[in-house]
């Protein structure tokens, strides 16, 4: 939803992903668990629920200070979420309804820095998700800002230690500098761009999506004012030099659920392809096309999974500038991604980690790929309903031999640029 409305991390739950599941109740589209149904108005059950967290973080990265200026290791940070679902009910049995995400989870930089009031701007609140939704025997339709087919019915994400691992998006929110930041190509990475989505019923355990964007623009409005300003505008199509922007994207899942005596499984495939923003003065970015499979199984308290996903895409599933469309572009490579993971839950105590690496074209004017790399541990303690403990380690290091990651008066480790982040974050959460 443009700056004002950016975000991309809220987590459909298993019971709406069913279109014949229990949404009529009121289940949490969010997977957050919603309070009671707060009010009623014009036949339509409304909840509302989300949660606060609180935490300590330590965040060290390797040749970001430079001769001026120094970062500290150490700082508090909260964030708070509100989901509202509304669910009604027609005469005829169709299901229908909203869901909306408000968080304070928007900023990076402060609304007003550069008068001196460095602390202002980051609790700005925004919209993350916003959908309405229709549902039948026939499967359910959802039009909005959310995950599109995908992360619907992904399959091995393994997650659910800590408050993410390296998918939370909190790893990138304490790290400074662009080029610190790993660029992972997770699921969830597609984006909450305004889509149409179709999920189909379970039959045989099996169930399948498939999801249309126009591009890759969110919330109201078009985007620009003047065709000068093209450049921004949700609808451009063309531009001088081109853009690493998808349009016309379509993403379908294919997702088989079941059991094999005491061991639960599930294995998705999806395929996402989109045109690129096209080039008015050369040549064109390369089309999206990318596969996603991945795969869990689940039993005596363990969840053991991994996904891969690959094609002709850069990090982010944006498209590749051409060797040769610009005179520095010289690496046209495509993209590869993995990530593993396991958790084990016993009792209140969940414990897991996972691994990743990404390699891809990174800076496409430098002949050498580029290499991203992470891996997270951590747990959590439910203490009471709604009342969390967690802790996290998480590493990320980023490789790619030509490229200066590290600030210029630093010098850089052989063979080439490197950037190495180490983060840990503890506390609590209170969720309602």
């Amino acid at each position: 939803m443009r700056k004002l409305l950016l975000g991309s991390t809220a987590v459909a739950a298993a019971a709406l992903f069913a279109p014949n599941g229990a949404m009529a109740q009121g289940n949490d589209p969010f997977g957050r668990g919603m309070g009671a149904a707060a009010a009623s108005l014009r036949g339509l059950e409304v909840r509302v629920g989300g949660y606060f967290r609180g935490m300590y973080e330590y965040v060290d990265q390797s040749g970001v200070n430079n001769a001026t200026n120094r970062l500290g290791k150490s700082d508090f940070s909260q964030e708070i979420e509100i989901h509202i679902l509304a669910t009604g009910k027609a005469a005829n049995g169709l299901r229908y309804g909203v869901a909306l995400e408000i968080e304070n989870d928007i900023y990076r930089t402060p609304a007003n820095v550069a008068s001196g009031a460095s602390g202002s701007g980051k609790n700005t609140i925004g919209f993350d998700e916003a959908w309405g939704f229709l549902a039948g025997p026939w499967g359910q339709i959802r039009y909005g800002e959310e995950d599109g087919a995908i992360q619907q019915l992904q399959s091995g994400h393994i997650t659910g230690f800590g408050i993410g691992g390296l998918d939370s998006g909190d790893t990138n929110q304490q790290v400074v500098g662009g080029n610190y930041r790993p660029n992972f190509s997770f699921v969830n990475d597609l984006g909450d761009n305004t889509k149409l989505t179709y999920l189909s019923p379970q039959f045989f355990g099996f169930d399948a999506g498939a999801t249309f964007a126009f591009n890759t623009g969110e919330g109201p409005l078009s985007g620009c004012d003047t065709i000068d300003t093209a450049g921004i505008c949700d609808r451009v199509s063309a531009v001088a030099g081109g853009q690493s922007r998808r349009r016309n994207e379509i993403q379908a899942a294919l997702r088989w659920r079941g059991s094999f005596g005491p061991v639960g499984a599930a294995a998705t495939v999806g395929y996402i392809t989109a045109d690129s923003v096209g080039n008015t003065t050369g040549v064109s970015p390369r089309r999206v096309d990318m596969i996603w499979a991945g795969a869990t199984a689940t039993a005596y308290g363990f969840v053991v999974g991994g996904w891969y996903t690959g094609g002709t895409a850069l990090p982010g599933y944006n498209p590749i500038l051409r060797r040769g469309s610009t005179a520095a572009t010289i690496d046209d490579r495509d993209m590869d991604a993995f990530m593993v993971g396991a958790t084990y839950t016993i009792d209140a105590i969940t414990v897991g980690g996972h691994f990743t690496t990404t390699w891809s074209a990174g800076s496409q004017t430098v002949a050498a790929g580029r290499r991203d790399r992470g891996w997270a541990v951590g747990g959590n303690y439910r203490i009471a309903p709604g009342l969390d403990l967690f802790a996290e380690y998480l590493n990320t290091n980023r490789k790619e031999v030509g490229v200066r990651f590290e600030n210029a008066d630093v010098a850089p480790r052989a063979p080439g640029g490197r950037a190495n982040t180490d983060i840990v974050m503890a506390g609590f959460r209170v969720a309602f």
